[in-house]
Formats: structure tokens, C-alpha cells, sequence
């Protein structure tokens, strides 16, 4: 599947854009500037969500098919200091650490935030991933735990269990996910079920140090932050891991959004 990335730099508000292509080759587009400070862009489908945790102000964009970014809603206010921001197509999941509250809200194809129910979970979760509906919680201890957003926005409970300790980043691919440790190159994938049920598929290793981790339909983008060097893999629905190719960008990038079938 082909698709875009943006690039940020929150200390300058500096933007690249780029396409990814279904092989694995990387072709740089346009540079610009945004507002400085975000601390989470996420994709929804083919539009941006930005959020500022500090001060909880909002904004939507696009970036379209040729790499330009398109503004469409600023200055949404919403509560300050979440941890973590999850999309679930255009719908998205708010979550604190350090409470376990949560919130669920909306954005339209106009880019108009609708905020939908509020609630909480356990706290303290380190990683929280979408696989449709359903949400993977997980904790740098091994514990997991699964739920699923209703169409209203509400939070339901599904299961709990074990993994290994240690993963850094987990990434989706359909209903497959994609885990990795940093420190020592170790991957391992995995398929959750609609019923929130979790099976481990394959393990495997590779290079260390990757700052960056971002899905692109089955692809997968690797980014490491002090040299620009990327990495593009496949991931198949049997959980095995293809490597594609190599490139390098600009360095110090701090979040990195991929919009996938552009």
C-alpha cells in the first residue's frame, strides 16, 4: 500500500513530507512549517490530528496526494495533560497515566472534533495500539489487558493476560501487530481478535536503536532520530517480516504520522 509521512520538528515546528511506496522506496516532497510544540500527531485515515499536551489545545490537517499540507480546524480546545492519543479511524481515544482516565472523541471529514464519553481504566499503561475497534493496553511489565470502543464512543472491557516484558513499540497491520524492543533489536508479532483475544505468531531480530515505528497498511517505516536513517518492511498476516529497503533523511525529527493509501 502506498502512502505519506510527515515529519516534525516540535522545536521549530519544521515539516517534511514523503511517499512511501508499496516496494519500499522513499521519495522526499515538500519542507514547511507548523506550529511549534505538538506533542501528538496521529492519523485518522487520511487526515492529522494534533495535540498539545501541555496546554490541551487541538488542530486538524491533511497533507494531500502530492505531499502539500492542508489546515482545516485550529485552536480545539480540549482537557490538558493526556499521556496517550489512540486513533480508531476517525475516532479517537484520550487517556492519562498517571489516573487511568480516559475520553473518546470524534473527527469529521471537515475536521471538526466532537468530544463523545468519558471515563477510566486501570493506570500506569505504557503502550495503548488499535486494532479496529479494539485497543491493546500495555504495560512494560508483560501485563496486557484488551477493550473495545463502541460506536458511541463508550469503553467496553474484554480480556487481560501476558506478554514478554520490555517492548518499546508496538505497532498494527490489520489484525496482526508488530512489537519491538530498542535496546537490543528484538521483534516478535501477534494477531489480536475481534473477541479481544490475543495469539503470538512469529520472533525474529533486527538492527537496534530505532527511535520511530510507523505503520503504513501492512508496511512498516523505521526512523532513527540521531542519524535520519530509515528502513522499510512488510508485514504479512502471517506475522513474518520482509525486509524492502533503505534510505536517509533529515535527523532529529520528533514525530513522525503515516497516512496510508493516499
Amino acid at each position: 500500500m502506498s502512502g505519506n509521512l510527515l515529519f516534525y520538528r516540535a522545536s521549530n515546528g519544521h515539516i517534511a513530507t514523503s511517499q512511501f511506496a508499496p516496494d519500499g522506496k522513499f521519495t522526499a516532497l515538500l519542507e514547511g512549517r507548523l506550529e511549534t510544540g505538538w506533542t501528538h500527531i496521529v492519523p485518522l485515515e487520511q487526515d492529522l490530528f494534533f495535540y498539545r499536551s501541555g496546554d490541551g489545545v487541538s488542530a486538524t490537517g491533511r497533507v494531500i496526494h502530492d505531499g502539500h499540507f492542508v489546515a482545516l480546524e485550529s485552536n480545539i480546545l480540549l482537557d490538558a495533560h493526556w499521556t496517550h492519543v489512540t486513533p480508531l479511524g476517525h475516532d479517537l481515544f484520550f487517556y492519562r497515566a498517571g489516573s487511568g482516565e480516559t475520553a473518546t472523541g470524534r473527527v469529521d471529514s471537515e475536521g471538526t472534533f466532537t468530544a463523545l464519553q468519558k471515563g477510566s481504566v486501570n493506570k500506569d499503561w505504557n503502550i495503548i495500539d488499535a486494532v479496529g475497534r479494539e485497543l491493546l493496553f500495555y504495560r512494560s511489565d508483560g501485563l496486557i489487558a484488551t477493550g473495545r470502543i463502541e460506536g458511541d464512543g463508550s469503553f467496553s472491557g474484554l480480556a487481560t493476560g501476558n506478554l514478554s516484558p520490555g517492548w518499546t513499540h508496538i505497532t498494527t497491520h490489520g489484525r496482526e501487530l508488530f512489537f519491538y524492543r530498542t535496546d537490543n533489536g528484538v521483534i516478535a508479532t501477534g494477531r489480536l481478535s475481534v473477541n479481544g483475544i490475543f495469539t503470538g505468531l512469529a520472533t525474529g531480530q533486527v538492527k537496534p536503536d530505532w527511535t520511530h515505528l510507523n505503520p503504513l497498511g501492512r508496511e512498516l517505516q523505521f526512523y532513527r532520530r540521531r542519524d535520519g536513517l530509515i528502513a522499510t518492511t512488510r508485514i504479512d498476516t502471517n506475522g513474518i517480516f520482509s525486509n524492502l529497503g533503505q534510505a536517509n533523511v533529515d535527523p532529529q525529527f520528533d514525530l513522525i504520522a503515516g497516512l496510508a493509501g493516499l
